[in-house]
């Protein structure tokens, strides 16, 4: 008898052929038959009507945390995904001495987003290599497959201690470098991430590690992956948001050559400030492609809702005055932000937009929540200054958060987060997806739990992007197969006789995601937003049933996923 057996789907294997009916049977974790099966499984699933496909691998991640307390990866899990890589943009746990992991997790606290309190309360690993970060998940059981990536700034942490985040290393504290990321490769890490973002400044407001580093040192640390047959890069450049500079293109190429492994580049997307970079992001995959390297940059589907409060906000970092004020510790901050001198350095760098990413204007800025001040919410910033009395936009902006504790919660009006069902393809995403260099990801799992989640790129890939910008089948194929291929994950991504059963099965006339919204379900009463999912029947990881019907099972197959294995 079969474990498992999934009866009349619509299949869509992976391999990016067309979908056809067939039966699935499973044992032992493995996929036994595909078309007919005639004997009976222990669980059957009827899917008459509805769609199989391999189940999905979301290449960028910062679950590192998040899966010391939830196993289960969510709400990633419950948009399809039963294999998340973590350890993005250079930011993993390991490798670290016991001493070091409290500093890591303030450094996640900040430039990803993340609860202080939850962080120090929840995640149980004490410091060592990849093997223990590894077994120190597995340990508490696992409800997906996990990918960890050895990141930079970790090493860099490790090697340098705190002038990590003060100067260039040494040859030899290079060497030392290369070492720990060699090591991490071969005890099962599945590649090697860094970005060097200026946004990115750790809970004290420094450069994160890796943004310190010399283009001489990006390239040997990628050349530690030149000794193993499969692993990856993934790389955010200085310049990524305007398409890369050609300093910074010349490293990618280097790093890829080094290396001799795939580099996933998160993401192109149009922006307000630069709506054509992602054109030169493109154009940079292309010759990389025609140069002989395998360059694959990210598309971001999602309609991310924004949401944001000073007390833990990245969005003003790009402003000196904002970043230096707002990491501060709690008190000299509040101090700081009532001082006129500060408040007019803040209004002249509000100002100047030219250097700046992220822009918006005042009257972008609304109240979404507000404890103390009820009747403040859904006011704009404008209307706050005219209730409040204040002398301009930037004094009610400040006074009003200061009278919640900078706990006063804003969105950005226009941006995402109601559920929909098609018809909200966007026509520049759309001609990113549609490349044949892109891969579908960018969710940033993990992190931002205050800002936005992104996890719904998949779902709304497939009913906002197919067919239109692609095929099922190859919107599956991007889903699964290729990532897997790209992070070297034997037999997984397909469905044929001999791979991992991992699968997911959904209704296709009722998949959609839903509304962003707010919970409180972390340790230490942490919170973060969430999207939620409709339309998904199963999914299966490891031959076992983890959902059904929206509902976790409580079973927990999931393992840390080693390149070859």
């Amino acid at each position: 008898m079969s474990d498992l057996v999934v009866r009349g789907a619509t299949v869509v294997d992976g391999s990016g052929l067309p979908p056809y009916t067939a039966d699935v049977a499973v044992r032992d974790g493995y996929i036994t038959q595909v078309g007919r099966v005639d004997e009976r499984g222990e669980v059957e699933l009827d899917a008459d009507g509805g769609v199989l496909a391999p189940g999905f691998v979301d290449i960028h991640t910062h679950y590192d945390a998040q899966l010391h307390w939830d196993p289960t990866a969510s709400p990633s899990s419950w948009h399809g995904v039963t294999t998340v890589i973590t350890g993005n943009c250079g930011f993993s746990l390991f490798p670290a001495r016991p001493s070091d992991v409290a500093w890591l997790l303030q450094m996640l606290s900040r430039v990803e987003g993340m609860h202080p309190e939850t962080l120090a309360t929840g995640a149980t690993f004490g410091g060592g290599d990849c093997a223990d970060f590894a077994a120190n998940l597995e340990r508490g059981g696992l409800g997906v497959n996990v990918g960890l990536q050895v990141g930079h700034s970790a090493v860099r942490r490790y090697v340098l201690g705190d002038a990590a985040v003060e100067r260039a290393a040494t040859s030899d504290e290079v060497a030392a470098m290369v070492a720990l990321v060699h090591d991490a490769m071969r005890d099962g890490a599945v590649g090697f991430s860094s970005s060097q973002l200026d946004l990115h400044v750790t809970h004290d407001g420094r450069p994160v590690p890796s943004n310190l580093a010399a283009h001489d040192e990006l390239v040997a640390l990628a050349g530690a992956l030149a000794d193993f047959p499969s692993g990856a890069l993934e790389f955010i450049s200085r310049t990524n948001l305007e398409g890369h500079s050609d300093d910074d293109r010349a490293l990618m190429l280097a790093m890829c050559a080094a290396s001799g492994k795939p580099m996933n580049v998160n993401p192109l997307q149009p922006l307000p400030t630069q709506p054509d970079a992602w054109r030169a992001g493109i154009e940079f995959a292309e010759a990389a492609q025609r140069a002989g390297a395998r360059l694959y940059p990210q598309s971001a589907t999602q309609q991310l809702q924004v949401f944001f409060a000073l007390a833990d906000t990245f969005l003003f970092d790009e402003m000196p005055a904002f970043r230096d004020t707002l990491t501060l510790p709690s008190t000299e901050r509040a101090q700081r932000l009532t001082d006129p001198s500060v408040r007019d350095e803040m209004r002249a760098q509000w100002a100047d937009t030219k250097s700046r990413n992220i822009v918006f204007g005042w009257n972008n800025i609304k109240v979404a929540r507000a404890d103390s001040h009820p009747d403040w919410v859904g006011l704009r910033v404008p209307e706050l200054r005219s209730l409040l009395g204040a002398t301009d936009e930037l004094d009610a902006f400040l006074d009003a958060s200061l009278a919640e504790g900078l706990e006063l919660v804003f969105t950005l009006a226009g941006s995402g987060g109601a559920g929909s069902r098609g018809g909200g393809a966007n026509p520049a995403t759309a001609a990113i997806v549609a490349h044949p260099l892109t891969l579908p990801g960018s969710s940033d799992a993990g992190a931002h739990l205050s800002s936005y989640c992104g996890v719904d790129y998949t779902t709304r890939l497939l009913t906002e992007y197919v067919p239109d910008a692609l095929p099922l089948e190859w919107a599956v194929a991007r889903l699964s197969a290729i990532p897997a291929s790209l992070y070297g994950l034997r037999d997984r991504g397909v469905i044929r006789p001999g791979a991992v059963a991992d699968l997911v099965v959904w209704d296709p006339e009722r998949l959609a995601a839903g509304a962003t919204r707010w919970v409180e379900d972390f340790p230490a009463g942490g919170g973060r937003f969430v999207v939620d999912a409709e339309g998904y029947l199963a999914l299966v990881v490891n031959g076992v049933l983890v959902r059904r019907d929206g509902v976790d099972t409580g079973a927990r197959p999931g393992r840390v996923l080693r390149p070859g294995a």
